[in-house]
């Protein structure tokens, strides 16, 4: 009989071992179910804090790129925040939003979420979204100064129907880029309006300064990629959105576009094989020396300055007028805020955290090495300390978010098949293509 009982209990040891093993591990905590805990690019799994403690409470974020983590990993705030740990995971920007409402169904989304802004009344519409107003104010009224440091982009750009629902912590917007010393040698000033960009690329093409494998201006036009160069371009060139937030292409501007992408074309003053260039190739060319002329976000005037030199073979500029709109320009704004989930166990926290994140020293390094900040305080050392971003400070500060739909994927993908009608069809009449684009975007309001 004791034999008996003491393999029993050996049995019931064992089990219990295994069990307290399978609770002790660390989740990858808010994860989506198709990500591996191991591609946790933050290399921070809680570890750090001990998982015995009842009273720590947990605040996890999935980040859209591995850049826009603090240097520090949240040393500097676990130090200073001892009963709080946080957690994160990097889930591509592009995902984020259909992984996070899925978790969101299944109650297990992440606390904090960052997104292309677009998306962010599309979370707060699905309940999907915390209002941070009534935090917010109280962190108006207990730090003022931190709060007074960020400017009105920061809680203007997550919002839906004036409530804040996140919180932007970095902004840009995208500007144009031209080869200087090209301009210079053949004698061109730099362009005031599109219709100027266009002669400067029609001279450099004419007049032999381009080889067979450079361009005049490029711009991706394959389908996956979505319309955010075309959008930022739509902006400036005096682009109107409606009520509901859906691009008014059927308008000046917008057959000033699509006939700007067929003169492109038609000319041949862009590659050959602008339908299939993503991004990556946009920038390629106009890194290795290919282009003229370049519609990009601010963050890569970085990368350009790694490969040429600044204010000898390249500037930026901000991004010009079209003919006969110059009332209606507008200086475009992009972020990738962070939202909250409306079923955060812990809202105090999270503001704690976002505190961090827009914190001076924090986020400095960030915006100095990745993205600019909606930190005006660092925004200002930012234009004193990079050459390239000298000039852009009023425009900059005017920016404009561009505005979204609560069916923004479907406005997408319907913009970036106007932007492939127009580079194949580069002879059709524009007004018939915005006409028909039209109606399918405002198919979307049904």
């Amino acid at each position: 009989m004791k034999r008996n009982l003491g393999f029993f209990w050996g049995i019931m040891i064992l089990l219990l071992s295994a069990i307290l093993v399978g609770c002790g591990g660390t989740e990858n905590t808010g994860g989506p179910d198709n990500v591996d805990e191991n591609e946790n690019t933050g290399e921070n799994d809680g570890n750090e804090v001990s998982e015995g403690d009842d009273e720590d409470k947990v605040v996890s974020i999935w980040f859209g790129r591995e850049q826009f983590i603090p240097d520090d990993q949240f040393d500097k705030f676990h130090e200073e925040n001892p009963g709080i740990t946080v957690e994160w995971d990097v889930i591509p920007l592009e995902q984020a939003v259909a992984d996070y409402l899925r978790n969101h169904n299944a109650g297990n989304a992440p606390d904090m979420v960052q997104i292309f802004h677009e998306y962010s009344q599309t979370l707060a519409v699905q309940e999907a979204a915390l209002d941070m107003t009534p935090y917010y104010e109280q962190w108006e009224e207990e730090d003022p100064d931190s709060y007074n440091n960020l400017m009105s982009q920061a809680f203007d750009i997550p919002s839906y129907e004036g409530r804040p629902y996140g919180l932007a912590v970095h902004a840009a917007p995208y500007w144009m880029a031209y080869r200087k010393d090209w301009f210079e040698e053949a004698g061109i000033a730099e362009p005031e309006s599109w219709d100027d960009v266009l002669d400067a690329a029609r001279t450099l093409k004419d007049d032999g300064h381009l080889s067979n494998q450079q361009y005049g201006f490029v711009t991706p036009g394959d389908r996956t990629t979505p319309p955010l160069w075309f959008s930022s371009m739509f902006m400036s060139m005096g682009g109107q959105y409606s009520d509901t937030g859906l691009p008014v292409v059927d308008s000046d501007a917008g057959e000033y576009i699509v006939d700007f992408h067929q003169t492109l074309v038609r000319e041949g003053l862009t590659s050959n094989e602008v339908l299939s260039w993503d991004s990556g190739a946009m920038r390629g060319s106009f890194m290795s020396g290919n282009a003229a002329m370049i519609p990009e976000a601010f963050n890569m005037f970085a990368a350009f300055q790694d490969e040429l030199e600044y204010g000898t073979e390249w500037e930026g500029m901000v991004q010009p007028h079209r003919p006969g709109g110059e009332d209606d320009f507008r200086v475009n704004m992009f972020s990738w805020p962070l939202i909250v989930n409306s079923d955060t166990e812990h809202p105090e926290e999270v503001v704690k955290v976002l505190q961090y994140l827009t914190d001076t020293e924090i986020v400095r390094d960030v915006a100095m090495g990745y993205q600019p900040t909606t930190n005006a305080e660092v925004m200002e050392e930012y234009f004193e300390v990079n050459e390239w971003s000298h000039g852009f400070e009023e425009a900059f500060a005017s920016g404009v978010v561009l505005p979204s739909h609560l069916r923004q994927p479907e406005v997408y993908d319907i913009l970036g098949e106007m932007v492939q009608e127009a580079l194949s069809n580069y002879d059709s009449d524009p007004s018939e293509i915005v006409q028909e684009y039209q109606e399918k975007l405002n198919e979307l309001d049904n």
